[in-house]
């Protein structure tokens, strides 16, 4: 807010924030947008408001003074704010705000001033501003951004032989790509150092209305009647209706797609407006709109789009032409969607409907509160509860909480409504017209009428501040009612012109009035006469108020700008409130401290002014700049720590105050926190009824939950028995799998000690051999011995290193084994213990068994270690001997000598041997070599089937855990499904037997009816003959009457027999005619028929009832209805007995009457 015009700097004045800002500029295009902070950017009054919505927190951007914003558009990273505005002795221009800092960066002028711009949008890179202006010029203006700031000027429409272009789209991608589209036009250009030049006219035959880039070569296209079109590299793609389209594959053609169409049956609804507007492309999709509708298509592949929502707003109090959507703004999540209309209301949606609501069909719904969507005339503040009433042009009256935020109530009428006035309690309001002012009452949700009076042209209504009494000015009158009882208990008459305004003082003992012909009376209440008079011609006095405190003096605002100061019928101050012409203040407000008083004009200019005033004239006038049209009213909240207004342009502000301190007046603290509300018996009954309702609701789900909890325990014992169940059998199968791998590493085992076995059998039989073969040579071979010795000692020692390599050989192929073994052992114990950590919480047992397992087999590997180490010592000892028996072999080698020879002879025969036992050894370290491959094979195959295993086992248990999941929701459904068959054939009896009843009520009806209708005829007829004779009587009473006075005038001829002859003739002609003896004859027979008639119905219906026989139930209703059947019988009886008593009485008054004419003839 601006701070202008102080007189005095040194007085502190009070200072004014925005609370909160109700209202929307729908003459502004583009007045809808999202930023980056996902708050809703608005024009309203002379500001833009930043709402954030989710908080419900405003804040606002302050325009220059005197400019109207036109047009807003939003760059694509929403960082930058274009807005062109129009100053009226400067001219137009566009200024770029920065929305990180809310500073403007710079301003740009119109290149060409006299214009008017149809279209502003950014490029993709945010340098350039595009500018399309309205016809008949439809010139193209790219505005750089850049410090140089150039100007492209382009005509779209210079090559066109026919068609205007009033819309455009930039690419997404391309800075230099643009499309400018209209009535007959589409036109894709191209930006270059050269200019900007047309680089495909598309022929096309439609009024475009909107378009937007869904890709680099795609562009989505709306047209005027209805249609949506594909256009991709220039080229027309696909075309249908927009209302229709679920679905945009760009791969189809026209063909494809129609064929596609061909199967659907097309919507005969009828659009208000068939137009395709604001087409707006994002990451995910694009939407548009038709009418009131909003339709969004999101990317669900690379080349297809599909319907995901159709949002509406739905109709309401304002007119159905205003509903058109004029403005679209997705946030930078896309996930929400905003629009505006024609009217000052914005809505708010979700822009992409969650696959788990089922359904693609919304309705909008307000951002806020619903706004009033014209010019607020009126407003009222309650003392006791938190809340205003307003009213506006658009024939609403709307009830708003301002600490909540919220609107409570809102009534529609068929007139326009000019004045409210709320009562203190906030339970009863007034509510003027321009012909009557009617008294309701508050209900939640209803106003209740329960007065009116005649009062038209109703300008101020004023509740004393006591609440017990009702002023209101209309004409030059004021009528004072009470509030109790609605009765007029004054009218005050002194006024010649209209009463504006109307004011009370702190104890409601005095009224003030302010006058449209210059007068302001001070009006004593009780006795209705005027206590102060100030009248001074040629002056308005639109708002009057009085201080709280004595002595009381009158403030006036005026016509022309003034502010006046009255006490005791004079004028002390009076100031000029500043402003650049005597604009006419339109309402003042003054605090119950008498400290703090604000006023507004007509140009929206709120000022605050400093009290008391100078008592050489004159204040300090502090000027709030916000509105830039008429303020209508404003108020103080009871506590007078909020400002209220309302202005022409339909917007209300509500504002806290700053630097207050010691200006506010004291108030009881349980003001403003009274809760109470008045509700209709009737609707009282209807909640009372509803809550019973729903506490049998309650029980019956708490029975049902009941119910499904202990058919869940069920269920899951039923689980944990099949787990259970499961869990023993995957035990036994580890168990049998476990055992098999044992008895087959005990059979493997078994195979390698035997293999080892029979080598060592064979080598030693082949050593037993050699061994006799050379004790038998060795004497032949003695002599020998000697010249061979030295080779001998060569061969006995190349003999011991080949045993020693031999032994080394066989130690290694059992070291080999053995670690081989011992590898498979750990890699079965790490397997176990995989397994053991599994399921270690579940298998405590398996844990034992495991561990006795690992027992068994270490003791087994030991055992066997020892098995290993026996035979190995029993090997080294049984070598250690052969070495001794070659020492006494040697000591004979000596003493034998002489058997050399025979030696070397067993040599060679020893070396052929030694060969063969090389080939042999060869042989069995190749067939170990193939064994220990051939297990290594085995190993690998083992640990494939032990994963293949694993991989099944985890398998299986994923599909048990979705078999418990699919038998969990089985058993849920079913349990659901259960009651409610039971439910459905329990209903389904119900209803067999309502029917029944009502079929047999039907009838009893129809036959009740019937014979209430023949009563009914009966006693009219009976009423009709009863009016018939009483008439009758009464003629016959006069007839008598005439008679007897004939009688009487005929007796004055007793002297003249002949004349007495003739008169006694001529009145027995006239009285004693034959037509009316038979109208009584006639009258008799038809009420023995009507008699017979109804007899013979009565009897038919009985016979009709006695040859029925109906069931238990039938019978009671008949029954019943026999009692009533048998009372209007009685009933029936009694007419016929009175009718009986009235005929009588007739007949008997005829004869007395006959009689009483014979005594006086």
């Amino acid at each position: 807010m601006e701070v202008s015009n102080p007189t005095d700097p040194s007085a502190a004045a009070v200072n004014i924030r925005p609370k909160n800002i109700y209202g929307l500029r729908t003459d502004v295009v583009g007045n809808i947008h999202f930023n980056l902070y996902q708050e809703v950017i608005y024009p309203v009054e002379g500001v833009l408001a930043f709402h954030d919505y989710v908080s419900n927190k405003q804040r606002f951007l302050r325009l220059p003074e005197g400019v109207y914003p036109e047009y807003i558009a939003m760059s694509v990273q929403r960082k930058l704010l274009a807005i062109i505005e129009t100053l009226p002795k400067v001219g137009t221009s566009i200024s770029i705000y920065d929305l990180s800092t809310l500073k403007k960066r710079r301003s740009l002028a119109l290149p060409n001033a006299t214009s008017k711009i149809a279209y502003m949008a950014f490029t993709c890179d945010a340098k350039t501003i595009v500018l399309l202006t309205k016809p008949p010029e439809e010139t193209l203006y790219m505005l750089m951004l850049d410090k140089t700031g150039t100007v492209i000027e382009a005509k779209p429409t210079a090559n066109l032989a026919k068609g205007t272009v009033e819309c455009l789209a930039c690419n997404p991608q391309d800075h230099s790509l643009l499309s400018v589209a209209g009535d007959g036009a589409l036109l894709l250009m191209t930006k270059s150092e050269k200019g900007v030049s047309v680089s495909n006219n598309v022929k096309v035959d439609f009024h475009i209305t909107s378009l937007a880039y869904i890709a680099t070569d795609l562009i989505m296209i709306g047209t005027s009647q209805n249609e949506l079109i594909l256009i991709e590299n220039g080229d027309i793609k696909q075309r249908q209706k927009a209302y229709d389209a679920e679905l945009i594959d760009i791969i189809w053609d026209q063909d494809l797609l129609n064929k596609e169409l061909e199967h659907k049956i097309p919507s005969e609804k009828k659009l208000f407006d068939q137009r395709v507007l604001c087409m707006t492309a994002f990451p995910r999709g694009f939407a548009f709109a038709i009418f009131n509708q909003v339709f969004v298509f999101e990317r669900v592949s690379k080349f297809k789009m599909e319907r995901k929502t159709i949002l509406t707003i739905p109709i309401g109090f304002a007119s159905e032409h205003t509903y058109q959507i004029a403005n679209v703004a997705i946030c930078s999540r896309q996930e929400t969607v905003i629009v505006t209309t024609k009217h000052a209301q914005i809505y708010v949606g979700i822009l992409i409907v969650p696959e788990t609501l089922k359904t693609k069909q919304l309705q909008f719904q307000p951002l806020g509160a619903w706004i009033h969507l014209s010019e607020i005339t009126s407003m009222s503040v309650c003392a006791w509860k938190p809340i205003i009433m307003t009213a506006s042009r658009d024939q609403t009256v709307r009830i708003w909480n301002y600490e909540t935020d919220k609107v409570e109530l809102v009534r529609k009428f068929q007139v326009d409504v000019n004045i409210v006035e709320l009562n203190s309690n906030g339970l009863m309001a007034a509510i003027g017209f321009s012909d009557q002012l009617r008294i309701t009452q508050i209900f939640m949700d209803e106003l209740n009428i329960v007065k009116t009076y005649n009062f038209p042209r109703c300008k101020d209504v004023k509740y004393s501040n006591y609440g017990h009494f009702m002023a209101a000015g209309y004409d030059n009158i004021i009528s004072i009612t009470s509030v109790y009882n609605l009765e007029i208990l004054k009218q005050l008459k002194g006024h010649n012109g209209l009463v504006l305004s109307l004011a009370w003082s702190a104890t409601d003992k005095y009224l003030i009035s302010g006058g449209a012909e210059g007068a302001i009376y001070q009006w004593d209440v009780e006795t209705g006469t005027r206590v102060q008079e100030i009248v001074q011609k040629g002056t308005e006095y639109r708002s009057v108020c009085c201080t709280f405190n004595e002595p009381l003096s009158i403030y006036a605002a005026t016509n022309f700008g003034v502010l006046r100061e009255f006490q005791n019928s004079e004028i002390v101050r009076e100031i000029v409130v500043p402003s650049k012409v005597r604009t006419p203040l339109t309402d003042m407000c003054l605090s119950r401290s008498d400290l703090i008083m604000f006023v507004g004009n007509e140009s929206g200019d709120l000022f605050n002014v400093q009290l008391p005033f100078m008592d050489a004239g004159g204040a300090s006038c502090t000027l709030f700049r916000f509105f830039t049209s008429q303020i209508n009213k404003l108020f103080f909240s009871y506590d007078g720590t909020l400002l209220l207004a309302i202005s022409k342009n339909g917007t209300l502000a509500i504002w806290a105050m700053d630097n207050i301190e010691g200006k506010v007046a004291s108030m009881d603290a349980d003001l403003l926190r009274s809760q109470e509300v008045l509700i209709p018996r009737n609707i009282l009954l209807e909640k009372n009824e509803q809550i019973a309702n729903l506490e049998i609701r309650l029980r019956q789900q708490a029975e049902e939950f009941q119910y499904q909890l202990s058919q869940n325990e069920i269920f899951d014992g039923q689980q944990l028995a099949e787990v259970h169940r499961s869990y023993c059998q995957a035990l036994e199968e580890l168990k049998k799998k476990n055992n098999e791998i044992e008895q087959r590493h005990a059979e493997e085992m078994n195979q390698v000690t035997f293999q080892i076995s029979d080598l060592r059998d064979e080598h030693k039989k082949h050593l037993d051999n050699l061994a006799d073969q050379y004790s038998e040579r060795m004497l032949i071979e003695y002599q020998k011995f000697n010249n061979l010795r030295e080779s001998m000692l060569a061969l006995r020692e190349n003999y011991e290193n080949k045993l020693k390599t031999s032994a080394g050989i066989l130690q290694d192929t059992v070291e080999g084994l053995e670690t081989d073994y011992k590898r498979q052992l750990d890699e079965r114990k790490e397997l176990i213990r995989g397994l053991m950590k599994e399921m270690q919480d579940k298998k405590i047992e398996f844990f034992e068994y495991c561990r006795r397992v690992e027992e068994e087999n270490d003791r087994n590997m030991v055992e066997m270690q020892l098995q290993y180490e026996n035979k190995l010592n029993a090997e080294q000892n049984s070598t250690q001997l052969w070495r001794g028996k070659s020492g006494v072999l040697e000591k004979r080698y000596q003493t034998l000598s002489n058997d050399i020879e025979k030696l070397l002879e067993e040599v060679e025969t020893l070396k052929e041997e030694h060969s063969k036992s090389q080939k042999n050894i060869t042989r069995l370290t190749r067939s170990i070599d193939d064994l220990l491959k051939d297990i290594s094979d085995r190993d690998y195959a083992i640990n494939a089937k032990e994963k293949r295993i694993q991989e099944l086992l985890h398998k299986n248990q994923e599909l048990d855990k979705y078999k418990q999941v699919l038998s969990h929701k089985i058993a849920e459904l079913k349990a659901q499904i259960e009651p409610r068959e039971f439910q459905i054939n329990d209903k389904r009896k119900h209803i067999l037997e309502m029917e029944n009843e009502l079929e047999g009520l039907n009838q009893n009806n129809i036959q009740l009816e019937l014979q209430l209708k023949e009563l009914k005829d009966k006693y009219l007829s009976n009423m009709e003959e009863l009016k018939v004779e009483r008439h009758r009587s009464r003629a016959g009473r006069e007839c008598i009457t005439a008679i007897c006075s004939e009688i009487y005038h005929v007796a004055a001829f007793v002297d003249s027999p002949k004349r007495l002859q003739v008169k006694v003739k001529e009145l027995f002609q006239r009285h004693a005619s034959d037509d009316e003896l038979k109208r009584h004859i006639s009258l008799d027979a038809e009420v023995r028929d009507e008699f017979q008639r109804q007899r013979a119905q009565i009897e038919r219906i009985l016979n009709m009832h006695k040859d029925r026989k109906p069931s238990q139930d039938e019978e009671k209703k008949y029954q019943k209805l026999f009692k009533e059947n048998v009372i209007l019988l009685s009933e029936v009886d009694k007419l016929r007995e009175e009718n009986t008593h009235l005929r009588n009485r007739v007949k008997k008054d005829m004869a007395r009457q006959k009689f009483s004419g014979k005594k006086t003839s």
